[in-house]
């Protein structure tokens, strides 16, 4: 027997295969794919699903510092075993298809997908886009874990499937441990390298953190990601020192947004309370002097005055008592004798008749619009929302009312809305009746 009469066993599964009608063992239908590095990426279909073979191009083919190089980014990715990350197969040596052209590569799955700064240009919604962040975080949380770090981290290097828009993280060229002592050289691309990493060779999941800071910012996720993007950009030592920490740090943002809607659901119910026992002679909605429940407030802000009328024990129906002028901002909540005043309801009347202002800021992710807030507002043109999880409610429980009793018939095409969801803005029946709805964008 000799050598054409043994069948060729893959080195990357160890089993002898065989070609069925349609299906080979050999690489087929092989493509270059663009590749800048010392690298040649190249998808060709075997067994009939498409692969991705990453070996060294012809100049590099038998330098042995590149050959250790490929074989340690092997061996990273083998380490890995997650949805979120480019699954590696092993590793085909002395393959002798003249279709394919080298003569070892690390087999790869293929991806049918974008870069996250090309799925980003689709302009998804918040909702989205929060959604492929949490993917991003449990793939390099569990990478991380694995003692693993990928050290270029960027939009190139994330892919977002067609097939449900799911996270995929590639590229374990510059990818590093504590168990190697070769290839410590300092690395990244510059936008997005953590500036320890321009002097350092040691591996560090914080440097990671850096440039996963730069990616959510440039995500624009709104204010929820805010207080993260800034602490994950800090010098290393004040940074979060993992990306459970993160996950944490979100989670607790969520947990005061769920307060604030139930809060809000509490005003609804007060109101009605409210206004029933208003009916029978019992009771009346006052404003207290301050500190029981009319609060005054001078600072930075742009609300320099503003009048509290406290419902609730935390949540607030807030009433501007300012100067008139052209910019004013609603910040998410205030705080005031020890106390923190939710911003959950613009009140009735709130803006009215300030003929001065332009341009309005609401900062609260979630609030409602009581009747005639911008009645007698002339010069309106834009009220931004940059973090609104849903469009505004329209009313309450106890007052309902409709959109065109809080805006002037003109504001519905004068007035642009600056927002995180402009397709939630118009399938909503009220607020579709703008005709500018653009996304928001903090730049």
């Amino acid at each position: 027997m000799n050598d054409k009469d043994i069948p060729h066993q893959s080195e990357v599964s160890g089993i002898v295969p065989d070609d069925y009608e349609g299906i080979e063992s050999r690489f087929t239908q092989v493509s270059e794919l663009p590749s800048l590095s010392y690298c040649r990426l190249v998808k060709a279909m075997r067994y009939g699903r498409w692969h991705v073979l990453k070996g060294l191009k012809t100049q590099y083919a038998n330098d042995p510092t590149q050959t250790q190089r490929l074989r340690k980014e092997l061996e990273m990715m083998m380490k890995l075993s997650h949805p979120g990350i480019l699954q590696a197969y092993g590793m085909e040596q002395n393959c002798r298809d003249r279709e394919v052209g080298m003569n070892s590569f690390i087999v790869m799955e293929w991806v049918d997908g974008v870069t996250l700064g090309e799925w980003l240009a689709t302009s998804p919604s918040i909702n989205q886009r929060r959604r492929v962040a949490d993917e991003m975080l449990d793939a390099i949380s569990y990478m991380h874990r694995q003692g693993v770090v990928h050290r270029d981290l960027k939009p190139e290097n994330i892919m977002i499937t067609r097939n449900g828009a799911n996270v995929k993280i590639i590229d374990f060229g510059l990818a590093d441990n504590d168990s190697y002592a070769v290839f410590k050289n300092p690395a990244g691309t510059e936008q997005y390298i953590a500036p320890e990493q321009l002097s350092s060779n040691v591996a560090d999941s914080r440097n990671d953190i850096y440039s996963l800071g730069i990616v959510l910012n440039l995500m624009h996720m709104g204010n929820a990601y805010k207080g993260v993007v800034k602490k994950c950009l800090m010098p290393i030592s004040a940074r979060f020192q993992s990306v459970d920490e993160i996950r944490e740090d979100l989670e607790r943002g969520k947990r005061h947004r769920r307060h604030a809607r139930v809060a809000g659901f509490a005003i609804a119910v007060s109101v009605v309370i409210a206004s029933i026992l208003l009916g029978l002679g019992y009771a009346g909605r006052q404003k207290l002097e301050n500190p029981s429940g009319n609060f005054t407030f001078r600072d930075s802000n742009d609300f320099v005055h503003t009048n509290w009328d406290n419902v609730t024990s935390t949540l607030t129906s807030v009433q501007y008592a300012g100067e008139n002028k052209a910019n004013v901002r609603l910040r998410s909540d205030y705080r005031f004798n020890g106390n923190t005043w939710i911003s959950g309801e613009l009140g009735f009347g709130c803006f009215r008749n300030m003929d001065k202002l332009e341009n309005v800021t609401l900062d609260p992710p979630s609030f409602g619009i009581q009747k005639n807030s911008f009645k007698g507002c002339t010069n309106l043109k834009k009220i931004i929302m940059p973090n609104l999880e849903h469009p505004p409610h329209i009313g309450n429980g106890g007052w309902v009312t409709v959109i065109d009793s809080i805006f002037e018939p003109y504001h519905f095409d004068r007035v642009t809305l600056y927002v995180p969801d402009v397709e939630a803005f118009r399938n909503d029946t009220s607020w579709c009746k703008f005709k500018h709805i653009q996304p928001y964008n903090p730049k």
